[in-house]
């Protein structure tokens, strides 16, 4: 049993859904804004168990919840909910109530959960945090010169500075930024800031790419056409092993990495996004993608792993055990 849990736009979640009747896997749909209205939770908090306790139920339909296979996540934190009729200081109390139950519910589900939410937030900017740069340099990764601004004409300046090639990415956002070059470079910058504050990062020369994730694996890798590589450089399996072990690392499960390939074989990595761009995503590589994601989802895991971010679903890695616990340890 598959349960997502997605605004009725979202993309990803649309095919997913599609794909798992298409195969005849049994699947359920809530929307966000409605979970206290569709879903019924029933679990009973109790540690050591090996099979988690409890069931849903949605629309009529009672689910236990040993029975969950994979939760497709795409739901905002704190939650946007439907609480018309309640006061201000009512519609607060009851929207961080249901954070902390939902957050408390992903992270403790032994099931893969696509992305596992984590208390705070999950970081946007690798270079933002001395941890995950530390880690991101750990995994073999080049960290280029990166700056935050909210003013245009730093942001301009920064952008002459380092040869009118950069990265840029609004700050907070969990989407992917976008590569800036000298013909449209400039224009792009005011826009954003018209905005909100935006990271900047220098691009060194190289072969641009995009690395997709799904599941446990590096599922397409899409090559971005640039000034400085006439011909295309190849990303090598090397290069997407890089890419899966950072990933994983993260505590992700879906992602989309911006990498650059340097002529001297080194990888930048400018972003690793939880949220990847449906709409710049090839087609080919979105059907590999949603291919992907459905076996992970899919896969039944009857044992809870220790909570950490390493591993996939933010869980454990080769080098811990897996421990039967129904509720994450710390």
């Amino acid at each position: 049993m598959i349960l997502i849990l997605a605004d009725s736009t979202d993309p990803w979640a649309t095919l997913v859904h599609r794909e798992a009747q298409r195969t005849g896997g049994d699947v359920f749909w809530v929307e966000p804004v409605q979970l206290l209205d569709k879903i019924l939770l029933d679990w009973p908090v109790v540690a050591g168990e090996a099979v988690v306790p409890g069931s849903l139920a949605i629309d009529g339909h009672t689910i236990p919840l040993d029975h969950l296979t994979g939760i497709f996540a795409r739901l905002p934190f704190p939650l946007r909910l439907d609480l018309e009729g309640l006061s201000d200081a009512d519609g607060q109390y009851v929207t961080k109530e249901a954070t902390a139950a939902w957050l408390a519910f992903l992270n403790a589900m032994p099931c893969s959960v696509v992305n596992r939410p984590i208390p705070g937030g999950r970081p946007t900017l690798l270079s933002g945090s001395p941890l995950l740069a530390q880690l991101a340099q750990d995994h073999g990764f080049i960290l280029p010169a990166s700056r935050c601004t909210s003013s245009q004409a730093d942001a301009l300046q920064q952008f002459m500075t380092w040869g009118e090639s950069a990265y840029l990415k609004p700050l907070g956002s969990v989407e992917p930024g976008r590569f800036l070059h000298s013909h449209d470079g400039g224009e792009q910058i005011r826009r954003v800031l018209e905005q909100q504050a935006v990271s900047l990062q220098a691009t060194p020369p190289g072969q641009q790419a995009t690395v997709y994730v799904a599941g446990e694996e590096v599922v397409a890798t899409v090559l971005r056409p640039s000034e400085a590589v006439p011909q295309p450089m190849e990303v090598r399996s090397a290069h997407a092993a890089q890419c899966l072990r950072l990933v994983r690392a993260l505590g992700l499960s879906f992602a989309e990495c911006q990498i650059v390939i340097t002529h001297d074989g080194g990888i930048a990595c400018l972003d690793i996004s939880s949220a990847p761009n449906f709409w710049c995503c090839p087609q080919d590589a979105q059907q590999q993608i949603v291919a992907h994601l459905l076996k992970h989802l899919s896969e039944l895991r009857s044992l809870s792993h220790h909570d950490s971010s390493y591993g996939a679903d933010g869980r454990s890695g080769a080098r811990e055990r897996v421990r039967p616990t129904c509720s994450p340890e710390r």
